[in-house]
């Protein structure tokens, strides 16, 4: 038996699949020597314990100035008063007529006649320096005017004025009282009015109105906390993974003890489970200890503060339990991604500052699901996070059979996500350039000098990435830019030329002359095999139907909202109306060349360097999503550059694409017009219908069927993959002839 699981770990070993044995090893030699650390000790256990009773103590000492303090109020000429409705109590003239004020108003009223007040100098004047010196919050002034009926509303002379000043609070709060008291003043003066014309007041109300909550009672409880809760526990499981992280890889560099570890018998793999083992432990705990607390804290405060059965009551203990549901997957996910980012800096001082991009980057995700109106639904559990947090609010508000529908979702997704973050992990260990990279410091010359003197063929992983960043910042920026969307089909033309050519095509032209010794090359633009090119174009014609599909499931799913509709409106009345070659030119040739040559061509030739196929075309297709701006817009263009990303692998070249890429925009601008017009044979394909052009269910069937076939063939192809050297192939024909490279793959 000793023999036979030896064989089976010394096999293991050799397939380079991690060990339980060492990973668990690992796992308590890291957990062993941080909880050896006084910080580590203080940061997760005593200091949550500490913070929120120090918190909840201040929060009651506060509470007592959050009263409502008594509101001084000055009415100025209240002679001018008669003949009206009661504003003053008719006993002692000091106090507002009943049902005016609220119990809670705690005002203090102080009246002058106007003779009284003018005494010693203008009224305008002093009434201006009581409220500014703080001698009254606010001054109600009733001038002389006033008390003519035949002034009263039409005359600027006879309105009543109201001062206050806007840098106290204190008068803010005394003018919003007197707003409302004033206006049931004027509300009861219209009833009166009405009353002694013999109008019926009851038509000023015609129905009452009862709002209901029929929200179960655990909803109600769980209103507020099943957004706030989610989010601290979070942002604290953020916190909690990222110094632990720090420590265990670049405080290593600096101990000098990462080295040794590397070393030993363990797998890159082994280490990297062990060392994410304990930084998820360290996350966990951190957010569960100070989520604990804090519920603890909260139910004692609120129950001090008398708060308790209102909107922010206590939170329920036993349904935040299923925040437990969510903080593994996500507590393992920002484990990772620490990791990751911990893992290029050379020091701790170093990798503190990654806290603050790494958190920019996740908390969007994490604050999306506490805006107005996001629900779990099928789009809203495609994204990272985000899908697990309203999933969790789901489960805490006792809708279980709506989140038990989408769990599906939402577990593939974070799964994914966790595989990919961990593969990350994975080769940020296995890259020495990573752990140990130099620690020279950065000069302008010797780095320009460097990039002159060590120009390669095509660019390099960092130059694309440079480039990527470049494009979209710059769009970013351009698109602020416009205020408004042009009427002409010369603005028109503006708006498409400017983006496309001096926004995406120039960067890259611009980089792939300064930084490489071969333009063609750079940019991919080679002339790949003559089959090639028709099988493309029939193949952006048979995509397009799917494509189309593609779009509206995402607008069902994102619904774009009509304010956008709206905004877009002149642009789309502006591709109706202008002719069909100038829109073929400007929506489907002038995008294709210049994006395809940018993000398959320039940024793609970067990426697939050391043959790396996957980060070529994942990032160039996100990449050349989000440069479209909309989210319906940038869903769909990441999909279809995933497409051209495969093709421009397969081909080595850009050619290919933009066939493509122009057939499909083509076809996108010229649906309409198709469907119709007078041409002979398109109802075969397209039909006009209420929400517009189609295609026939026959041609869909039939497109699919071609499309993949085109598919296939491209699959045969050998993948172009070291963009660097053409010299390392045998010539340029072995490259781009596919029939050399299917008798060289068989």
């Amino acid at each position: 038996m000793s023999l036979s699981s030896e064989a089976k770990r010394r096999a293991a070993r050799k397939a380079g699949q991690p060990r339980l044995s060492a990973v668990w090893l690992i796992y308590v030699r890291e957990m062993r020597d941080q909880l050896r650390d006084r910080r580590t000790l203080f940061t997760i256990a005593i200091l949550p314990i500490l913070l929120y009773p120090l918190v909840g103590t201040l929060l009651l000492q506060i509470a007592q100035f959050t009263q409502q303090h008594e509101t001084s109020v000055c009415i100025v000429g209240i002679d001018h008063l008669e003949q009206v409705p009661p504003l003053l109590a008719p006993e002692s003239g000091t106090t507002f007529s009943e049902g005016l004020t609220d119990q809670n108003d705690n005002l203090k009223l102080i009246t002058y006649h106007w003779k009284e007040a003018a005494i010693t100098r203008d009224i305008d004047e002093k009434t201006t320096q009581w409220v500014r010196d703080g001698a009254f919050d606010v001054v109600l002034v009733i001038p002389p005017a006033f008390a003519d009926p035949a002034l009263r509303g039409n005359d600027e002379s006879a309105s009543i004025r109201l001062l206050y000043n806007v840098a106290s609070d204190q008068s803010m709060v005394a003018r919003d009282r007197m707003t409302r008291i004033l206006s049931k003043w004027q509300s009861g003066w219209v009833r009166q009015r009405l009353t002694e014309s013999g109008i019926d007041t009851q038509m000023l109300s015609p129905f009452e109105l009862t709002d209901i909550d029929i929200a179960p009672e655990r909803t109600r409880e769980t209103a507020l906390w099943s957004k706030l809760l989610p989010f601290i526990m979070l942002v604290w499981a953020m916190t909690g993974a990222f110094y632990p992280a720090i420590d265990l890889v670049a405080g290593e560099k600096e101990r000098g003890t990462l080295e040794t570890l590397l070393c030993s018998p363990a797998l890159r793999s082994e280490i990297v489970w062990g060392k994410l083992g304990a930084v998820t432990t360290f996350s966990m705990l951190t957010a569960i200890l100070n989520s604990a607390s804090m519920l603890f804290t909260s139910s004692f405060v609120f129950h001090q503060m008398g708060v308790t059965g209102s909107t922010i009551g206590a939170p329920p203990i036993v349904p935040m339990l299923w925040l437990l549901v969510a903080l593994v997957p996500l507590s393992a996910l920002f484990s990772a991604l620490a990791l990751a980012v911990a893992a290029m800096a050379r020091s701790s001082k170093e990798g503190q500052y990654y806290l603050m991009p790494l958190m920019m980057v996740t908390l969007p995700l994490v604050m999306l699901p506490m805006l107005p109106g996001t629900v779990l639904s099928a789009g809203t559990s495609l994204i990272p996070v985000t899908g697990m947090f309203l999933l969790v609010r789901a489960l805490v508000e006792g809708q279980y059979m709506h989140a038990i529908w989408h769990l599906p979702m939402v577990a593939g997704v974070t799964a994914g996500c966790l595989w990919l973050s961990v593969n990350w992990v994975r080769k940020q260990f296995e890259d020495e350039a990573v752990l140990f990279g130099g620690s020279d410091q950065w000069e302008l010359r010797g780095w320009v000098r460097h990039l002159w003197r060590d120009r390669q063929t095509a660019a390099t992983p960092s130059q694309a990435f440079a480039c990527g960043a470049i494009i979209l910042v710059a769009l970013f920026f351009g698109k602020l830019a416009v205020t408004e969307m042009p009427t002409s089909i010369e603005g028109f033309a503006k708006l498409i030329l400017m983006p496309q050519i001096g926004m995406i095509l120039f960067p890259a032209l611009l980089m792939a002359t300064m930084m490489t010794t071969s333009l063609r090359k750079s940019l991919r633009v080679r002339m790949p095999h003559w089959t090639t090119l028709p099988l493309a174009v029939l193949l952006g014609v048979t995509m397009h139907p799917m494509y189309v599909m593609l779009a509206e499931w995402i607008s069902y799913t994102y619904p774009i909202s009509e304010q956008a509709i709206a905004a877009m409106k002149p642009f789309t009345d502006q591709i109706s109306a202008a002719p069909w070659l100038a829109i073929i030119c400007l929506m489907a040739l002038v995008p294709a060349i210049c994006e395809e040559i940018a993000f398959r061509g320039f940024i793609f030739g970067g990426l697939v360097r050391e043959r790396r196929y996957v980060r070529a075309v994942v990032i160039s297709a996100l990449m050349f999503g989000i440069s479209h701006g909309v989210l319906q817009q940038s869903i769909a263009a990441t999909i279809m550059g995933l497409l051209l990303g495969f093709i421009a692998l397969r081909t080595g070249s850009v050619i290919p694409g933009i066939l493509i890429h122009f057939t499909n925009n083509a076809l996108s601008v010229s649906l309409e017009r198709i469907a119709n017009g007078s041409w002979q044979g398109a109802s075969l394909f397209i039909t006009s219908t209420e929400s517009g052009p189609a295609y026939q269910p026959m041609w869909i069937v039939c497109s699919i069927g071609i499309a993949i076939t085109c598919m296939l063939y491209f699959a045969t192809l050998r993948p172009c993959v070291d963009e660097s050297g053409i010299e390392n192939y045998e010539s340029d024909a072995e490259i781009l002839d596919p029939s050399t490279r299917l008798a060289t793959t068989s």
